[in-house]
């Protein structure tokens, strides 16, 4: 079936106050990820800038340890309470697995569960981040819609994993070329419509140029992780994404970094072989620990060489990265490979792309040439086309009925 766009603008018109429900479960577990804090931050905080009341409601598998649960809960309502958030948060903590969620048998943190109840039954609608709300407790919102920041990866095991997405009203997902016929991403029989990740442009600030020595870089995951798609395996790992290009560094005589947590005790020598290439690698807890020094961190990079896992150019499903988004916010350029966004983002100034190891290093090479011109038009871009008073209204009237 095929979808509408919303992202190019709000054809409705704006949206009346409602009560929002934004659902999440992986920020509780993640308390030292600030790149993954930002990512979710710009929601909450946009919405109660646009003036919507908004119930942030985190779900939790408790560790079996009334003590530990108990520290990973105060841990999280202090983080909250830096960005004025923890007066709308509340935490469900189940016993069992989160694939199976009985309001009847979780317990309830920040608010008691009535006023919990009370909330859902009040809410025009829940904003589901990435499936975090299942059954039964999905049932119980009146209007459910799914915001999908992993296309294809999470259309792809859903072809073998029920996660509920049949379960909702309305399918939002990142992936801006899902409803293009070459797409392979599955449909799974829905209607997908698309959107842009929001910014909250007052979280971010830009800086000075940072100099010639700073490092391109980018945080990211390192994994190997694969999943079978058409009777081959694809991969869903950033280390493959990077491997692609391990000789950029010394090709273009410039220091590259990634913040990406490669254990000491890895017997694959990634580290090695990155180290002998030119790459520096850092752990991610010593320089995004918080969200304060992820965006210092960003500041103070060149620009972020952003490669994508290989299943969003795969399947050419035009994947944008929040991270990259708020490099372009803090008026740092984005040297990305394309996935097919270049299709509805303007490219060439303050975000450039490559699809192959000479694309990348002339982008570099750009870059360099012409930094302050380059940065200006990063931030541009992120005020004309992410912020948040524009997306998060588009996003509404894409759920409506």
């Amino acid at each position: 079936m095929g979808g509408r766009d919303v992202t190019a603008q709000n054809r409705k018109g704006p949206v009346s106050p409602m009560r929002i429900v934004l659902a999440n479960g992986s920020l509780i577990n993640h308390q030292q990820s600030g790149g993954h804090w930002s990512w979710f931050l710009q929601y909450p905080l946009g919405f109660k800038d646009i003036g919507h009341d908004i119930l942030w409601l985190e779900l939790m598998q408790s560790t079996g340890r009334t003590d530990t649960d108990a520290r990973i809960l105060r841990d999280f309502f202090d983080l909250t309470a830096l960005y004025g958030l923890d007066k709308i948060c509340a935490v469900m903590v189940f016993d069992s697995h989160l694939d199976f969620q009985s309001f009847e048998r979780c317990q309830a943190v920040g608010k008691s569960k009535e006023k919990i109840q009370a909330a859902i039954g009040d809410a025009d609608l829940l904003l589901n981040f990435c499936c975090a709300v299942r059954q039964p407790l999905l049932s119980m919102f009146k209007r459910r819609a799914l915001l999908d920041f992993d296309p294809g990866h999470l259309q792809i095991c859903a072809l073998s994993w029920d996660m509920g997405i049949a379960d909702h009203d309305a399918f939002l997902t990142i992936g801006g070329r899902i409803n293009a016929p070459e797409c392979e991403v599955p449909k799974l029989g829905l209607q997908w419509q698309t959107f842009e990740p929001s910014i909250y442009l007052p979280m971010w600030r830009t800086a000075g140029e940072p100099g010639r020595d700073a490092p391109l870089t980018s945080v990211t995951h390192w994994t190997w992780e694969e999943i079978p798609w058409r009777g081959q395996n694809i991969s869903v790992s950033k280390r493959t994404a990077y491997l692609n290009y391990l000789d950029i560094p010394r090709r273009v005589h410039r220091p590259f970094e990634l913040a990406a947590y490669i254990d000491p005790d890895d017997s694959t020598g990634d580290r090695e072989l990155l180290a002998e290439h030119g790459w520096r690698i850092v752990h991610p807890c010593d320089v995004a620990s918080s969200i304060s020094c992820y965006q210092k961190y960003i500041r103070e990079s060149r620009a972020e060489f952003m490669c994508p896992k290989p299943v969003h150019v795969r399947v050419k499903k035009g994947w944008f990265s929040d991270r990259s988004i708020a490099y372009l916010a803090s008026g740092r350029p984005v040297l990305a490979e394309d996935s097919g966004f270049s299709e509805r983002i303007p490219t060439g100034h303050g975000l450039l792309t490559f699809r192959d190891m000479d694309e990348a290093i002339a982008g570099v090479a750009e870059i360099d040439g012409n930094y302050s011109r380059h940065s200006r038009a990063a931030r541009e871009i992120a005020v004309e086309l992410f912020d948040s008073r524009r997306r998060l209204e588009a996003i509404l009237s894409a759920c409506e009925p």
